[in-house]
C-alpha cells in the first residue's frame, strides 16, 4: 500500500491524557488500513508541549524519535532520547513524553495491539 503525504489525516491534539500544550498528530496509516495496529502516526509537539504520563494494558506503544529531543518518562524514571533513539511502553507499564527543548520534538507513534 502505497500513501501519499496530502491522503494522510492530521489532527490536531490538545492536553492529552494531561499533558501540556498542543501539537499535530499525523496519521500516517488508520487502524482500518492496518492488522494488530491501533495507532501509526507521526507527532510533531512544538516546545513545552507533551503527552501526559498514562499506561497501558493490553497493547504497548514504541516511539521513535525523528527530530529534536525528547525528554520520556518510563515507570516514573526520566530519560532524554534523541533522533533513532526509541523507547517502547508494554502492557502493564507506563509512559509520557514532553519537549522540553527549544526546537519542534517530531516522532513516530505505534501502537500495536
Amino acid at each position: 500500500m502505497i500513501k501519499r503525504r496530502q491522503e494522510m489525516n492530521v489532527q490536531p491534539r490538545f492536553e492529552v491524557k494531561g499533558g501540556k500544550g498542543a501539537y499535530e498528530t499525523t496519521h500516517i496509516f488508520s487502524t482500518e488500513e492496518l492488522d494488530k495496529i491501533n495507532l501509526f502516526a507521526v507527532n510533531t509537539l512544538p516546545p513545552g508541549s507533551s503527552i501526559g504520563i498514562h499506561p497501558h494494558f493490553s497493547e504497548g506503544e514504541a516511539y521513535v524519535i525523528l527530530q529534536g529531543q525528547a525528554t520520556v518518562t518510563e515507570d516514573g524514571q526520566d530519560y532524554l532520547l534523541g533522533p533513532g533513539d526509541a523507547e517502547y511502553c508494554t502492557g502493564g507499564h507506563s509512559h509520557g513524553i514532553a519537549n522540553d527543548s527549544d526546537e519542534v520534538l517530531a516522532f513516530l507513534a505505534i501502537i500495536i495491539k
